[in-house]
């Protein structure tokens, strides 16, 4: 009997202590998992950062030879246009870089979706050639997400649909609620996006336009994402695109 319980006390510590090798191996797996995320986070901040410094050298060097050429010609009024235009591209360079890197951190508040995509409309312009659309499911529930970033979130989908519809086209918006999710689409008639950028559209700078920065897409899917949420496209050329957001009801 003796013997028997001095196995049994074994038995336990062999398995406590196997449980404690668990324990330390899973801490090391996840620790190491921390280190590769970091590793390959400070790579892409590495390569934005240096993607940011090149865009910014254009802006910045027409506001230094702005300023030298309005020093040699006082009253010159010639270069503010260029100088405001300027010092606006700067700014929406530094405004999308930021909106990137801290696209993960969000602040929750209950809010209508409806109503917020609502809002976003009042950020953008439609053209008068651009007709819109909406079909907005009442029965959304209201669900905790950042005010602020979700609704820069449709605002830059919206105003990417628009501007893929420059000769004009049809907007649609709708949404609806898919199982535990709210479900957005905002659709556009425009020519589509064209198979050589599709895979870079959610890479910060992948897939820039004339007069963008780059980063509003990018920035999109990290808040999105940051909501427990899913953000992709469907497109066809000379048809159009659709853009599709979820985040989770709870």
């Amino acid at each position: 009997m003796e013997a028997e319980s001095k196995s049994v006390e074994e038995l336990r510590r062999a398995l406590a202590e196997s449980e404690q090798r668990y324990e330390e191996l899973l801490a090391s797996v996840e620790e190491r998992v921390k280190e590769i995320a970091k590793a390959e986070f400070r790579a892409e901040m590495t390569r934005i950062s240096s993607e940011l410094a090149h865009d910014l050298r254009g802006p910045l060097q027409i506001i230094t030879n702005s300023l030298f050429l309005m020093e040699r010609k006082p009253g010159d009024t010639t270069y503010y246009p260029k100088i405001g235009e300027a010092l606006k591209q700067a700014t929406g360079l530094l405004d999308g870089f930021g909106e990137y890197y801290r696209g993960h951190e969000i602040t929750l508040m209950k809010c209508n979706v409806n109503r917020l995509v609502e809002k976003s409309f009042e950020d953008i312009v439609v053209p008068q050639g651009v007709t819109v659309s909406k079909n907005f499911d009442p029965t959304v529930p209201d669900i905790s997400l950042d005010l602020g970033k979700m609704r820069r979130v449709f605002t830059i989908v919206l105003k990417n649909a628009v501007e893929a519809m420059p000769g004009g086209g049809s907007l649609s918006v709708s949404s609806r609620v898919d199982g535990d999710r709210v479900v957005v689409q905002v659709g556009d008639t425009g020519g589509g996006i064209s198979e050589a950028i599709r895979g870079k559209v959610f890479v910060a700078f992948g897939a820039k336009k004339r007069g963008c920065c780059g980063l509003g897409l990018a920035a999109a899917k990290r808040t999105v994402e940051a909501h427990g949420g899913s953000i992709f496209f469907e497109t066809e050329t000379g048809k159009g695109t659709t853009f599709t957001i979820t985040v989770p009801i709870k």
